[in-house]
């Protein structure tokens, strides 16, 4: 019997998706891959015949990440990454497998009894419900986002 992922790796390869399916796994796992404080500056942009883009935060993390650099191919081989570049820029994550690396999500409150009146006043005057229902969770939504005053 072979492993499935052997099996597929072919087929990712035939159909020219083999590095983006590495990427996304790779970006799976970015968390779990390096220590703190390390995948919080830094994140998988782009992978491309074995070389990998990584986007860091700012330049005092970039020069540091270039200190680590023997490091940090070390744990991407897993991966065949066999070289990374790096990329200033806006670092977003959001995947990650460890629920211990997840942020903490905010308590979320909800609308208050003259914040649902004045609502359902604004939304009286309208004879569609369909966009009655609409405006409603509009006014909902900016006013709990805080994008609004009551």
């Amino acid at each position: 019997m072979k492993r499935a992922d052997s099996l597929l790796a072919g087929v990712f390869r035939e159909l020219g998706i083999e590095d983006g399916v590495k990427l996304g796994e790779m970006r799976r796992r970015w968390n779990s891959l390096f220590r703190k404080p390390l995948p919080s500056h830094m994140a998988p942009a782009l992978l491309s015949r074995g070389e990998l883009l990584i986007v860091v935060d700012s330049p005092v993390w970039l020069q540091e990440l270039r200190f680590r650099q023997d490091d940090i191919l070390r744990k991407l081989r897993p991966f065949r990454v066999e070289a990374v570049r790096f990329k200033l820029g806006k670092v977003s994550l959001n995947v990650s497998s460890d629920a211990q690396h997840r942020a903490p999500q905010k308590k979320s409150r909800t609308l208050d009894g003259g914040e649902l009146s004045l609502i359902e006043d604004t939304v009286l005057p309208v004879d569609d419900a369909e966009l009655r229902e609409t405006i409603r969770s509009a006014i909902g939504k900016a006013i709990l986002a805080g994008k609004t005053k009551c």
